[in-house]
């Protein structure tokens, strides 16, 4: 989508010769060229500055039927145009004008990471039509996650989904925008439903297994099937058996059977989530 802030005009100043001559008049004709701004506009301009040769009044015209008096034709798309010249006489020339165009702008919006967790760091980039030093602007959407705005790469957190976008403006005033939404990815939580005590590896162990995304275990309660609390432990890390509950009650190891738990996690966002069930104590 381009669209334009500021216009912004190219001045072309040519001579032409004559064309086709229908009977005496003009000889030739000045004319002040200005190409359309942006790919797709509409806002080309031809303007007849002198005339020289032939009789005055003179007329004007695009399309060899309609002329007027005024030397100016705006609102022209970009293309090739005719542009008739009448004397008083009646005398008419015409000669060729091509209004030019630039290439269009565009801009496309990549997330260089794969997964997007809440709080960690991933990449973004905008890919575009035009080579950097041909854009005038580059704006980030919303400004509060970029530190820097005048780039094409950035590196960001967010907490939740968002919408993300990004706008160029190259040196004629010609803009383009994309935009994403980007999603949070759920973290990975597993908490096992069985552990053996004794064994040395992590099935030993119950605590909460991770992905990105996850901060700490702000607690992690274990209760006998009574309903009395037999471990407690506050504020560690996931992914480390070595906190979690060994299947050890009061120094010795707890009978086999079912024992229900209660498990708050604690994400990168500050947000916190319960878990509640029951592991089995195996031989």
């Amino acid at each position: 989508m381009n669209k334009c802030f500021v216009p912004i005009f190219s001045l072309l100043w040519i001579t032409m010769t004559p064309g086709i001559v229908s009977g005496q008049g003009v000889d030739s004709v000045r004319t002040l060229i200005t190409p359309v701004q942006c790919y797709g506009f509409r806002n080309g301009a031809i303007h007849v500055d002198a005339v020289y040769g032939g009789i005055a009044p003179f007329y004007y015209s695009l399309d060899g039927q309609n002329f007027s008096t005024n030397p100016t034709f705006d609102r022209l798309w970009a293309g090739v145009y005719t542009l008739y010249v009448r004397d008083a006489n009646g005398a008419v020339r015409q000669w060729k004008i091509t209004l030019k165009e630039p290439a269009a702008l565009s801009v496309k919006l990549e997330i260089t990471s794969g997964v997007v967790t809440s709080g960690e760091i991933f990449g973004l980039r905008a890919i575009t039509s035009v080579e950097r030093e041909f854009l005038q602007e580059i704006v980030w959407e919303p400004e509060e996650l970029f530190v820097q705005q005048d780039t094409l790469r950035q590196a960001i957190s967010i907490q939740e989904t968002t919408q993300i976008m990004v706008t160029v403006k190259d040196q004629n005033g010609c803009i383009d925008m994309d935009k994403q939404v980007v999603e949070i990815a759920s973290a990975p939580l597993y908490l096992p439903n069985a552990i053996k005590p004794g064994s040395t590896d992590e099935d030993g162990y119950f605590t909460l297994f991770a992905g990105a995304g996850v901060k700490q275990i702000a607690s992690m309660q274990i209760f006998s099937r009574s309903g009395s609390l037999i471990f407690e432990r506050q504020n560690f890390p996931a992914n480390a058996p070595g906190l979690g509950w060994n299947g050890r009650w009061d120094g010795q190891g707890a009978h086999p059977g079912v024992y229900p738990y209660l498990v708050v996690v604690e994400f990168l966002d500050g947000k916190r989530k319960r878990f509640q069930g029951t592991v089995t104590v195996v031989n």
